[in-house]
């Protein structure tokens, strides 16, 4: 996959074909209904968070952030068994 940086490092028929994609976006409204995604971003990562969290919500679906410190904890019972059993549910 290509990343979007420049718009010049894209063709006509690219960007075209971008567009022809983001039209059809709609018929995706509310596919992610009832849904809840479990998110991990470090606080240098606001501009993707609230990205991924504008996405999941138009989408219709909720989030829930949890501190990614978390994921550095060394016991595994407890928090970890916590974390993989509400995610496997809400999911």
């Amino acid at each position: 996959m290509k990343s979007f940086i420049r718009l010049t490092d894209y063709t006509k028929s690219e960007l075209l074909k971008i567009f022809q994609i983001a039209d059809t976006i709609e018929k995706y409204n509310g596919f992610m209904q009832g849904k809840t995604i479990v998110m991990f971003f470090p606080a240098s990562s606001i501009r993707t968070r609230v990205s991924f969290e504008k996405g999941v919500y138009l989408l219709g679906g909720q989030t829930i952030l949890f501190d990614p410190a978390t994921l550095d904890k060394k016991k595994i019972s407890g928090m970890y068994a916590d974390i993989s059993k509400t995610g496997l549910m809400l999911l």
